[in-house]
């Protein structure tokens, strides 16, 4: 599965569920996970999409983790099996 369809289907599950998937750009900041999803409550996950099979970059390597070391859930996903993991974790 590529990332774009990944993507879309992330943002359509994630309004389905009450939320919202948010590209981010951070210009001066590399590394930074695709979307950040906001969902009722004030929950929050950072989520990097990827092509099936492809590996994060070196700098996001770094990146992620740090997220995960200040406290945010961090999620990487490239198949649907992993998508349909995310999607019943946050329905809670």
């Amino acid at each position: 599965m590529n990332e774009k369809l990944i993507e879309k289907k992330l943002r359509e599950g994630v309004k389905k569920l009450g939320g919202i998937a948010v590209k981010f750009f951070v210009l001066a900041f590399t590394g930074f996970p695709d979307r950040i999803v906001l969902m009722p409550g004030g929950r929050i996950w950072f989520v990097e999409t990827k092509t099936t099979g492809k590996t994060l970059s070196p700098r996001q390597k770094i990146v992620l983790p740090y997220l995960e070391k200040l406290g945010f859930k961090v999620r990487v996903i490239d198949r649907q099996e992993l998508l349909d993991q995310f999607f019943k974790e946050i329905a809670i």
